[in-house]
């Protein structure tokens, strides 16, 4: 068995520590050039979200319907299409955030790397 869940956990509780610490107006950014850091920083975290759900929905294809099995006593569950199909609107969502943030860093005067080229 692998550590994934643990690594996605620990990945969530850093992002939730982040934006904890930005709630308070005196504890957030201190720069424009701090903001940039941390949008570039953000971006870089939604495009390896995105690739992390690329790759779970391509090993979620992989596993027969039969695995999807809901609890006892519970209805049916769901199927891998289902659960597919929903990863792959995540994964979308992802793509869809390093284009705004690579749109937030142009604006910011740093070009994302798309526009690096």
């Amino acid at each position: 068995m692998s550590d994934h869940s643990e690594r996605a956990a620990a990945a969530a509780a850093q992002i939730r520590d982040l934006a904890e610490a930005t709630t308070d107006p005196r504890n957030s950014y201190a720069s424009p050039a701090e903001i940039t850091a941390v949008t570039g920083g953000l971006r870089e975290l939604a495009r390896h979200l995105e690739g992390a759900l690329r790759h779970l929905e391509v090993h979620i294809g992989r596993r027969a319907d039969g695995d999807w099995g809901a609890p006892d006593g519970e209805g049916p569950g769901p199927n891998a299409r289902q659960v597919r199909g929903a990863v792959q609107s995540a994964q979308a969502e992802a793509r869809n955030m390093v284009r705004a943030l690579d749109r937030a860093l142009e604006t910011l005067g740093r070009p994302g790397p798309a526009q690096k080229q």
